[in-house]
């Protein structure tokens, strides 16, 4: 077996993929350089970025032997991890977005955790968020309102937890740190699935009869960066990648026997294309118009039912025509000033 820089196989893995944050990798570096437990190798996928991640990453491996860089070309961030994984020789694996940090007991107290209770194949702990300017102000949800708690938190396996994941993803993969045994079970991500890779890849725990556990341990959070530029558009490509992983288990939850899984799925399906919907008209409303060409409308088309069609289609037509008319209002009164 392959060991690395350092000669020895590290107990935790730690995977990086990157694409075009060099100037952020720095900073997830130095988190897991300030663990307070050392007996970890890093993996930065590099993406085929064109910005200055080789450099950056190629600082720290000079530096630091546990530290390892891999260049891949583009392919997306699923491949990356998966190239990750294949250099991979922790018995334990972190994943870890490159503009993102760990607080320093997060290894050592979640390994701990593992090795009291060899039955657990995922142990998870806490998220928070941060703003790029704003670093020292951390949140609890950065899609629905900054103080609300969204993680159920719950442990167990079977039924109840791939029920609780049908309701909804229970942690950002950066919360968790996996067993061997748990990533040899589920084998590579789903490079077809960017976008919520993380998410089918959770579904295939829990369906496979994986064990989670929720640990509330202090200082072994994940933090994660928001990014608020184009927040409406990463908010309408998160719902139709929602979408698309919920058509692809809506047979593989058919084969569990469990009727009920089915019908949870069908009603999240709803109400996630309704929040896609909605997020359409009220961006047609603002003057906002990119979502629709045709591409994007045969997809809403296709994806949704007659009677989710009848809801979205005159709606949207309705803001736009309102939209139309408010702008030809608004020119006409300008050039009316003018002329006066």
């Amino acid at each position: 077996m392959a060991t690395g820089k350092t000669g020895l196989k590290p107990l935790i893995t730690v995977i990086i993929p990157c694409y075009n944050y060099g100037r952020l990798l720095g900073e997830a570096l130095q988190s897991l350089e300030e663990q307070d437990c050392t007996d970890w190798e890093c993996w930065i996928i590099d993406d085929g970025s064109t910005d200055s991640t080789a450099a950056v990453a190629r600082q720290y491996t000079a530096l630091d032997p546990r530290i390892n860089y891999f260049y891949q070309r583009n392919q997306g961030q699923p491949a990356a991890r998966n190239r990750g994984l294949e250099q991979a020789k922790g018995d334990y694996i972190q994943f870890l977005e490159a503009g993102d940090l760990l607080e320093p007991f997060k290894f050592s107290r979640q390994k701990a955790y593992l090795e009291e209770h060899t039955g657990t194949d995922i142990v998870y702990g806490e998220v928070r968020y941060f703003m790029d300017h704003e670093p020292g102000e951390l949140f609890l949800n950065r899609w629905d309102g900054r103080t609300e708690a969204w993680m159920p938190k719950i442990s167990g396996s079977g039924l109840p937890i791939l029920m609780a994941l049908v309701e909804k993803n229970i942690f950002e993969l950066g919360c968790a740190l996996f067993t061997r045994h748990a990533v040899n079970t589920l084998g590579p991500f789903r490079e077809t699935l960017q976008g919520v890779e993380d998410y089918d890849y959770c579904l295939r725990a829990a369906a496979q009869g994986l064990s989670f556990a929720w640990l509330d341990a202090p200082e072994t959070r994940v933090l994660m960066r928001h990014h608020s530029s184009s927040f409406s558009k990463s908010l309408f490509y998160m719902y139709k990648k929602e979408l698309m992983l919920r058509r692809l288990w809506k047979n593989k939850l058919r084969q569990t026997g469990s009727e009920h899984l089915v019908l949870l799925n069908d009603y999240r399906y709803d109400g996630c294309l309704k929040k896609l919907q909605d997020l359409v008209i009220t961006q047609v409303q603002k003057g906002n118009t990119s979502y629709l060409n045709p591409k994007e409308m045969k997809w809403l088309w296709t994806h949704a039912g007659s009677r989710q069609n009848l809801y979205f289609f005159p709606r949207v037509l309705k803001a736009l025509l309102q939209r139309r008319k408010t702008s030809s209002y608004i020119n006409h009164t300008k050039t009316y000033i003018n002329d006066f």
